[in-house]
């Protein structure tokens, strides 16, 4: 394997999943007061009601129905915030595993806005064997990834769906690249899943590859090198200047 240069090898701090867990705290906060007040209303409005059509104890049992199934009702309704802040675990737990490419010498960014539209990327990686937009997806572990002929599917989703963004960010970032070095540059798209059974090979779809995220480490060293080190040296400084930390930017205000 060909050496990397030695100063890209520092230890780096973090900030995979940063803003997933941003969007999860601001969704989560969104409309909080205002949810409070109305249970508020609902619990007292049920048992004044059963006070006076039955008795005090009637109106209680009313008053702790109703403020136990409005938080129901909530907290189904929150799930799409929940997402967010699993996505946000699932891209740290995979930047975690790839400390192994940063101790290998490979350049490993996270969280990083492509320099066009409000995409992010979960992880970029940079090294002799290649470059790779690694996207993290966190899925029930009895969700079921199934192979039939040509197709792949995840649950009842067709695989290509679930692949889209990570094709889409590696071909945004294969553009920036061989831009600014007047170059190709091949990007290599990866999902790395956490949750259910992927086959130790992993599966092709769409020319992505689905990988354990646990073996993407090692899947990544162990394809031949394709890259000099001058070429890598180039590529890393382009990268930490094309893909800054990603920011969320705020939503326009309705007219």
């Amino acid at each position: 394997m060909a050496s990397v240069p030695s100063h890209r090898s520092r230890p780096r701090v973090s900030n995979a999943g940063a803003s997933a867990h941003a969007r999860y705290r601001t969704e989560l906060a969104a409309g909080r007061p205002r949810r409070l007040a109305l249970r508020a209303v609902m619990t007292a409005a049920a048992g004044v009601a059963g006070w006076l059509l039955v008795g005090w104890q009637a109106g209680l049992a009313l008053a702790v129905i109703a403020a136990v199934a409005d938080t129901v009702y909530r907290w189904r309704r929150h799930e799409a915030v929940r997402t967010w802040r699993r996505g946000a675990l699932g891209e740290r737990r995979t930047a975690r595993r790839l400390r192994r490419l940063e101790r290998a010498g490979y350049l490993v960014l996270h969280d990083r806005a492509l320099p066009y539209g409000r995409a992010n990327v979960d992880h970029l990686a940079i090294g002799p064997t290649g470059v790779f937009v690694i996207d993290s997806k966190v899925w029930h572990r009895d969700r079921r990834i199934t192979r039939r002929g040509r197709y792949v599917n995840v649950g009842r989703r067709w695989g290509s769906d679930e692949v889209r963004s990570a094709a889409y960010e590696a071909t945004s970032v294969a553009k920036a690249l061989s831009k600014r070095l007047a170059t190709p540059i091949e990007v290599t798209p990866v999902l790395a899943v956490h949750g259910p059974y992927v086959p130790l090979r992993g599966l092709t779809v769409d020319g992505v590859k689905m990988l354990r995220a646990t073996v993407v480490p090692s899947w990544i060293m162990r394809r031949k090198t394709r890259i000099t080190p001058d070429l890598i040296t180039r590529l890393q400084s382009a990268a930490e200047d094309l893909f800054p930390i990603y920011t969320e930017q705020p939503s326009s205000p309705s007219t």
